[in-house]
This record gives structure tokens, C-alpha cells and sequence, in this order.
């Protein structure tokens, strides 16, 4: 079986139809059966149906699922219709080792669900070429925290948080055996080809900033002892306070940052996403901060968020890897917020991203946060981010 990556999609508004017509579709592609499913459905989908379907279709494939907000993006362009969207990114690899493992509800033992997934791919005491991760909101620093503490350094991390329509807790994983609202499943990838990986924001720092001076969980109540929401609106220049309540779409354009290092001088930087304001005026945040850090408001518009999530799908090969290699397929995590700033942009994403990779598949879930590992290896959740993986072959 030559190596291969396939997308498929379905807006049928029932699962069992949408999950048999991605399997049809599938199969007109490739008679063979995939190694591993990546899979990505709108939360109007029931994820255990998903996972039945197209295990019985496939019952020795691999399979990874997260629900995605708003739709899917693939290389034929944004599928979503009333609220109905499946999409299946499916990687043939006869010569490569694949291995998924998830664990539902919040006591999550991540250090023991990657060794299961490393058995699971038959590689026992081998490194994967990449972990793929996706959890629910909420869950993502201790799960990050889990991979430190097992690998380090060493491995690169793709990933993104599940989302739904509406930040109403409707977010939905799934996996070979299981599926849940709340928990993580994490797939480990030894294919037979290269990888590229990157991970990006689309935002730039403004002279804004202050040092938070009270914190509960991810809700900042203040910013330099002041109210965090009242510093907030000054920052944005509004002429009214911010109103208790969500503000995620109101805020994309305009999140928080804390400064993680420079590269070549250059500061880089961990972006949140400001979710909600709270009734005693502080502000519920899409990451975990810390009391004493400072925090910075960046700044996008939709031109600048579309030319630098290109970034995305830049492809700079390691030192001493070939120079003959082509892209077949990626996976790009793209923020669920970004994707409301863009609006109708969005179907120039498509496009640019042919521009940069050529006309091959990709796959496209609009994620509540996105994981990678910074530019000195520093393992991070951030909001308003890109995360992707490039396959590559000679």
C-alpha cells in the first residue's frame, strides 16, 4: 500500500447517514483500509455513533475525534450546513506504527494513557515522531504538564482543545474505544515519512500591559490591583465598560498575551483569549496564568491573522533532512476565534493554503485552544493559535 493521506466530508443531518457516506467516500478513494482516522464533527453529531460506524467499516484502523466549532475546513473548502458537519482526514501507512488511547472525565492519568497508546501502536520504549492531542477545555496545562514529565523535551505535540457552536460545554472526543464530554485522547505516530511542524499566532504586542495582582482559576479579577475587566476596556479603548458575560467573539481581535522568550531577539509570545466577563469585574480566560505575570494586549485584523496563519503551512525542513521531499497531507489546528474574526475570509484560507502546499489534502478543525511546543521546545497551551503537521515524502 503506497503511503497516502484522503480527506472526506459529509453535511448529511443525521450521524449513521453522515458516517456512512464518509466511509462510501472513503472507499472511492481507497480500496484499503486506513491506518489512522483523524476525525472532526460539528457537536449536533453523537460522537459513540461516529465511532460505531466507522469502526465497523474499519474495525482495525486507528481513530482520534474531537468536535470542532462551526464547521470543518478542508481542500475543497468550509463544510457546514445548519449546524451539520463531519469531515475525516484518513492516513494509509502499511510501513508506519500507530497507537490511540483516551480516558473520559476530569482524573486523567496522562503519563500511563501514552504508554498505553505507544502499546497500542505495537512500539514499546520507542519514541514516537508526534503525539496528537486533543482534550477537552479546561484540561490542557496539566495534560501538557503529563507529556513533560514523560517525554520532556523530545517529541513534538500537535493539538487542540474540543469546541462546540456556542462555549456551552456541547464538546465531544472520541476514540478507538470510547468517547466523552470531558477527558483526552491522545493518538502516537511513527509513519513511514517526514514531518514538518509548526505553531503560530496571528497577533502582534501593543505597549498595553500590566502585572495581574489577583487570580482564582483562569478568571483574572485584577490587572495592577485594578478591577481586570475595568483595565481591559481602557486598554480596547471602549467608551463603555465591558458587560457582564461572554465576549469571546468581541474579543478575538484583541486577546492577552505573556512573553515566553525571544528567538533571534525577537520575543514570542503565549496567547489568551479573554472568554467572559465575570460579575466582580474580572476577566475568565481560555488558559491558566499566574499571579505575578504580566500580561500584554495584542493586537490583529483580519488581513494580518490571514497572511500570518500562513505561517502555518510554511514547510522549513530540519538540518539533514532531504530536500526532495513533497507534501501529501497536513493537519492544521486553527483556532475557533480566529475562525469567527475571519467571517467570509474564511474561504480565502483554503486558497492560500493551496498556494503554500500545493493542491494536496487537508484537514481543518476550529479548536477553544491549541497545543505545540514554542520555538525553544517549551510545551504550550495557547488561545488564538494555529498548530499543524505536515506529512512528507520523497
Amino acid at each position: 500500500m503506497v503511503l497516502n493521506f484522503l480527506t472526506a466530508h459529509s453535511l448529511a443531518e443525521t450521524t449513521p447517514l453522515a458516517a456512512q457516506q464518509i466511509v462510501e467516500r472513503l472507499l472511492a478513494q481507497s480500496p484499503h483500509s486506513p491506518s489512522l482516522l483523524l476525525v472532526y464533527f460539528t457537536q449536533a453529531h453523537d460522537a459513540a455513533v461516529l465511532r460505531r460506524v466507522l469502526k465497523s467499516r474499519f474495525p482495525d484502523v486507528r481513530l482520534i475525534g474531537c468536535s470542532s466549532c462551526g464547521g470543518i475546513l478542508t481542500q475543497t473548502g468550509h463544510h457546514g450546513l445548519l449546524g451539520w458537519s463531519l469531515a475525516v482526514a484518513a492516513l494509509y501507512d502499511d510501513k508506519g506504527a500507530y497507537g490511540v488511547a483516551g480516558q473520559a472525565g476530569d482524573e486523567l492519568d496522562v503519563r500511563q494513557l501514552l504508554r498505553r497508546a505507544i502499546a497500542d501502536g505495537g512500539r514499546p520504549g520507542e519514541l514516537p515522531q508526534l503525539i496528537l492531542l486533543h482534550t477537552s477545555p479546561g484540561q490542557e496545562e496539566a495534560v501538557l504538564a503529563g507529556i513533560d514529565a514523560e517525554f520532556g523535551a523530545t517529541v513534538p505535540v500537535v493539538g487542540g482543545s474540543a469546541a462546540d457552536d456556542g462555549v456551552t460545554g456541547e464538546w465531544q472526543l472520541c476514540w478507538d474505544e470510547g468517547e466523552g464530554t470531558q477527558g483526552c485522547v491522545v493518538a502516537v505516530l511513527y509513519p513511514d515519512c517526514q514531518l514538518a511542524f509548526q505553531f503560530h499566532s496571528g497577533y502582534v504586542p501593543t505597549e498595553r500591559h500590566g502585572v495581574i495582582t489577583a487570580l482564582e482559576g483562569r478568571e483574572v479579577l485584577t490587572i495592577d490591583n485594578e478591577p481586570a475587566a475595568r483595565v481591559y476596556a481602557r486598554w480596547t479603548e471602549r467608551q463603555l465598560p465591558w458587560p457582564v458575560g461572554p465576549i469571546l467573539r468581541e474579543t478575538t481581535l484583541s486577546p492577552l498575551a505573556r512573553q515566553v522568550g525571544t528567538l533571534d531577539e525577537m520575543p514570542y509570545y503565549k496567547l489568551s483569549h479573554p472568554e467572559a466577563v465575570t460579575e466582580r469585574e474580572g476577566l475568565r480566560l481560555f488558559t491558566e496564568t499566574r499571579l505575578g505575570e504580566r500580561l500584554l494586549l495584542m493586537y490583529s485584523s483580519q488581513e494580518g491573522l490571514l497572511q500570518r496563519s500562513l505561517n502555518a503551512v510554511r514547510i522549513e525542513p530540519e538540518y539533514g533532512m532531504a530536500g526532495n521531499l513533497q507534501p501529501i497531507g497536513a493537519l492544521v489546528v486553527f483556532c475557533a476565534g480566529c475562525r469567527l474574526a475571519l467571517g467570509d475570509s474564511l474561504s480565502d484560507v483554503v486558497g492560500h493554503f493551496s498556494q503554500r502546499l500545493g493542491e494536496i489534502p487537508f484537514i481543518t478543525p476550529f479548536t477553544f485552544g491549541e497545543q505545540g511546543r514554542l520555538p525553544h521546545g517549551e510545551l504550550a497551551h495557547g488561545n488564538l493559535m494555529v498548530s499543524s503537521v505536515i506529512f512528507l515524502e520523497s
